[in-house]
């Protein structure tokens, strides 16, 4: 048999092409260094790995901002809006990673280049993970994405919070792999050996019980990787141990890829109002117990972990309507939801980064006074957290709108009310940076924090981005629109 690749199959692999490739030069540009290299900042493997993020960027648009229909590569991979929006998403998110490791690792003296090409490797995964529509290379792609960010999370590994961490993530990811394969193979089975999500769409198999405990083991692992309860208890851990850059990295860039690749399976296998209620009920106690669990947390770390996994509850609530019936396009508020979360989310993180370089600085008090000494960071920060509590005119608030508005129009009002309380509860423990920030005396010189060009350029773009999503939201949610409508055809 003659294996031959069409064009539209090469234009559709090429942005998580130039991302492994980028990894692999970073690794070769940094042989040979000694170990003292570790403290310098290292601002080629930065060039290179901007450099390979904005060319995988712009390959996003080969083939315009059309969707393309058809399936690639024997029905393993897609080429359409949604896939390129999941994937412009994740290569933002390592782009901006990427300028703000640098300065932040080597004041910890552990700079190097494995660290920028994990991150170049796994936004490869993500971005043919946001493209999957094959079983097999869904969870190929999560798999390969896994690794990488297990080794970030442990990457101080001298560090006890930073190996307990990633040991407790890897365990529990192994042990969520299992449910993820063992859903799989239900499905294959219940629907007579199909793999590809579209065959698996028009199998008479979909009313076999097989194919419903499949469809729910399915789900578990991919609750897994978003954080969802009661599969959340790996997320505090793991930020706390994990290096700011990664965890910024970690918070965006994993959800997003397993959140587009979830809502596409979703939308082809189906599940019924049965396991829309399940959904329900797991978006309820995610929202409330994340903000709950945040009201109290001294680490900010952990307050922001507990807050993203708040965010995934509020992101499940689309696709509880879409599974009760609606269609693909009530879940068109995922991918503006995404966008929206990965400005304020990188904003947030790079300002942690900043106040990081040099010591550790993880407690809320260590933010006193903060605004008097650099107060463009306190402004990028109190940007980020009043958009995390969905304050009118940011990112956040709109997307929450979304979200919610289109609970009460589907006749979801107790998630909705659910989601406005639980976005309520959440005021308070966002303000309390916010307070410490602008109305406290400092506790802790600020004089010494010096944030690099990389850090600066990604809180001052991710903020002004999150206040331009606020105020022009249009454009962004008619793109989103167009690409879940796309995912049937």
């Amino acid at each position: 048999m003659e294996l031959t690749i069409s064009g539209a199959e090469i234009v559709a692999i090429l942005p998580a092409g130039i991302l492994v490739v980028t990894g692999l030069v970073q690794l070769f540009a940094d042989l040979g260094r000694s170990a003292e290299d570790k403290h310098s900042e290292k601002t080629h493997l930065a060039m290179i790995g901007v450099t390979g993020f904005l060319l995988a960027f712009a390959a996003l648009f080969v083939q315009g901002s059309e969707a393309s229909a058809g399936e690639l590569y024997a029905g393993a991979m897609t080429d359409d809006l949604f896939g390129r929006m999941g994937a412009g998403v994740v290569i933002m998110t390592g782009l901006f990673s990427t300028l703000m490791a640098g300065s932040y690792l080597a004041s910890r003296g552990s700079n190097s280049a494995e660290f920028t090409a994990l991150i170049s490797f796994g936004a490869g995964s993500m971005a043919l993970l946001c493209q999957a529509t094959n079983l097999i290379s869904i969870f190929v792609a999560i798999e390969t994405l896994s690794l990488a960010v297990y080794v970030m999370a442990g990457y101080f590994k001298d560090e006890r919070a930073a190996s307990e961490g990633a040991f407790k993530y890897f365990v529990l990811g192994a042990f969520s792999s299992g449910f993820l394969l063992l859903g799989m193979a239900f499905i294959y089975g219940a629907t007579g050996g199909s793999v590809s999500l579209t065959d698996i769409a028009a199998s008479d198999g979909q009313q076999d019980t097989l194919f419903s405990v499949g469809t729910l083991l399915v789900l578990i692992g991919f609750a897994f990787k978003v954080g969802a309860v009661p599969f959340h208890s790996w997320v505090p851990d793991v930020y706390q141990g994990a290096p700011v850059v990664a965890v910024g990295w970690m918070a965006v860039a994993v959800k997003a890829s397993s959140l587009f690749c979830l809502c596409r399976f979703l939308l082809f296998t189906g599940g019924g109002n049965d396991l829309a209620q399940l959904l329900a009920a797991i978006s309820v106690v995610t929202m409330l117990l994340g903000n709950l669990a945040a009201l109290n947390q001294q680490s900010l770390k952990r307050m922001m972990a507990y807050s993203g996994i708040a965010h995934t509850g509020y992101l499940l609530i689309p696709l509880v309507i879409a599974l009760s019936g609606d269609g693909p396009s009530a879940a068109a508020s995922i991918p503006f939801y995404m966008f929206a979360y990965a400005a304020t989310t990188l904003a947030a993180f790079g300002v942690l980064a900043a106040i990081s370089v040099g010591s550790d600085r993880d407690q809320i008090h260590d933010l006193d006074g903060l605004a008097k000494n650099r107060p463009l960071l306190a402004l990028g920060f109190t940007v980020a957290l009043l958009s995390l509590a969905g304050i009118p005119l940011t990112a956040g608030f709109i997307g929450k709108l979304l979200i919610l508005s289109d609970a009460i129009q589907h006749g979801f009002l107790l998630l909705a009310l659910v989601g406005i309380i639980a976005s309520l509860i959440s005021v308070y423990f966002y303000l309390r940076p916010v307070v410490s920030m602008w109305f406290r005396e400092p506790k802790s010189s600020f004089e010494l924090v010096s944030a690099s060009w990389g850090i600066t350029f990604t809180v001052a773009v991710c903020g002004f981005a999150t206040i331009c999503i606020g105020l022009f939201p249009d454009w962004l949610i008619d793109l989103s629109k167009r690409s879940v409508e796309a995912i049937l055809g």
